[in-house]
Parts: structure tokens; sequence; C-alpha cells
């Protein structure tokens, strides 16, 4: 028994060595002020011809507290559009509390460069104001879709964009006509996957869990949230669907720290199988 206690102890120990050390390491190189552009293919039979290298940039979590947000916010932008993106998704959250000096907030989404359109949902934070947080994305050119479906037109070919809020049902969105054509779901919850993978959609990109905060390897991020729970970090796939949950742009007022979460902007290139 004494052996038995001696084992688990020195477990705990060397856990508790390693993530003082994750977070010493954190601090001295700075990683919780920096951010990535995060590039990922995603590929799929389903997909057109015409669609293969299209480029998706989804933003999630702004989180903007301060005016010293909004100056990161727009430097990190005017890296994104050296990028040369096709088609930019917001995954909600624009502000981390009530929103503060919309003008400013709105100018600098408006110059977010996109081909061929930009499109929003929204956070739960968003629906503590919703009319002010939905006019601040329209007034910057985002289309804000609740529960609604689009056709994404590229050269002679077509697929959906579906924009879900507070659920993951997208089967009155989804009929004879669309059934087969590939398909995006971009939802803030991450959870909703349960829910979407019965759908037939290929890709779904969320945020919202801002990856767990701390990210263990082989663990996945620690820290969860409502509707978060299940589908925290990083990618998952089940019944040909995968979920690609961003980090997102910005922690929360009241969080501090970030380990192996770095701030991102995920840059996803759709691919023909």
């Amino acid at each position: 028994m004494r052996k038995k206690f001696i084992i688990i102890r020195n477990i705990i120990i060397i856990l508790l060595v390693i993530l003082l050390g994750l977070f010493i390491f954190d601090r001295i190189f700075g990683l919780t002020s920096n951010y990535s552009l995060t590039n990922q293919t995603f590929s799929d039979d389903k997909l057109p011809e015409d669609f293969n290298d299209f480029t998706v940039a989804f933003i999630s979590d702004l989180n903007l507290a301060d005016k010293s947000d909004l100056k990161r916010t727009q430097q990190i932008i005017d890296e994104l559009n050296e990028e040369d993106i096709d088609m930019i998704l917001f995954g909600g959250d624009i502000y981390d509390s009530s929103p503060f000096e919309t003008e400013q907030t709105i100018e600098i989404l408006k110059s977010i460069e996109s081909k061929y359109g930009k499109f929003a949902v929204t956070g739960e934070k968003d629906q503590n104001d919703i009319n002010t947080c939905t006019n601040v994305l329209t007034e910057s050119g985002f289309e804000v879709l609740h529960n609604e479906i689009r056709n994404i037109y590229y050269q002679n070919s077509c697929i959906n964009l579906i924009g879900l809020e507070n659920n993951g049902d997208c089967s009155q969105l989804i009929n004879d006509s669309n059934k087969d054509n590939f398909k995006i779901v971009f939802v803030h919850q991450p959870d909703y996957f349960d829910e979407v993978k019965a759908s037939d959609v290929q890709l779904q990109l969320s945020g919202h869990t801002l990856g767990g905060y701390i990210r263990i390897p082989f663990f996945g991020g620690l820290k969860t949230k409502d509707l978060g729970e299940n589908y925290v970090s990083g990618k998952h796939t089940s019944e040909n669907t995968t979920l690609i949950i961003s980090n997102g742009l910005n922690k929360e007022s009241d969080e501090n720290y970030r380990i192996f979460t770095t701030d991102e902007i995920k840059i996803i290139t759709l691919k023909k199988k």
C-alpha cells in the first residue's frame, strides 16, 4: 500500500514539475503575446475540382477588452491581408464584455480583405448585445448568418456555407437540391459537432474554448466551457465530418496565461481528394 502511495505521489510531483517548467518556458519566451497564422489543409472527395486550393481564413474570439487590443488586431489583420485569402469566416465573440470604440472596431474589421465574401456567426458574448455586435459586423462588410445557408460560387462550381447560432441542427437547411454538395458549417461552440456530423457535412469550424488555455501534448486542452467540454482543441473526425477548433485570437481578460495554445487565425486550404 505504501509503495503504491509513493508511486502516485511521484507521478503527481513529476506532472507538477512539467507544468511549472512549461509555465516558466512560456513566460521567458513570451508565448502569451504571440499569435500565429496557422495553415492547414482539408481534403475531401466531395469538393468540386474548381475549388481545389480555395483558401478560407477562420477568425474567432477577438475578445477585445481595451484600445491596445484594437491596435494589436489591426496589426494581425495587416499580416493576414498579405495572404491573399479567398473567403473570410468569423466565428463569434468580438468583445470580451461590453462593446466599446465601435467605430474603430468597424474600421479594423472592414480592412479585412477577401475575394469571395466575409461571413460571420455570433458567439454568446455577442448575444449579450446582439444589435450592436450585429451592426458592427454588418458595417464591417460581413454577412451575419443566423441559422442560414449560402451558396458560394467559384469558377463554374458551388459549395454550401452554413452559419449556425445556438444549435447544431442543419436538417432544415439541407434539401434535395443541395444534399450532395460539399458543405462547411461554422458555429461558435464546438460541442454542436455531435449534431452537425449527422447531416452529411464535410467540415465544421468552431472557436469558443480558446484551445483549453493549457494544452498538454497527447491529452489536449485542460480548461473547458459550456458547449466546449467534449471538443476543446485541435482536429476531430467522425462519420466523414471533420471539426477544426481555433484557439481564438485573444485570451479573455480574466485569464493571464496560455501554454501551447497560441492565439491564431486558421488558414485552411481546401483540396480535392
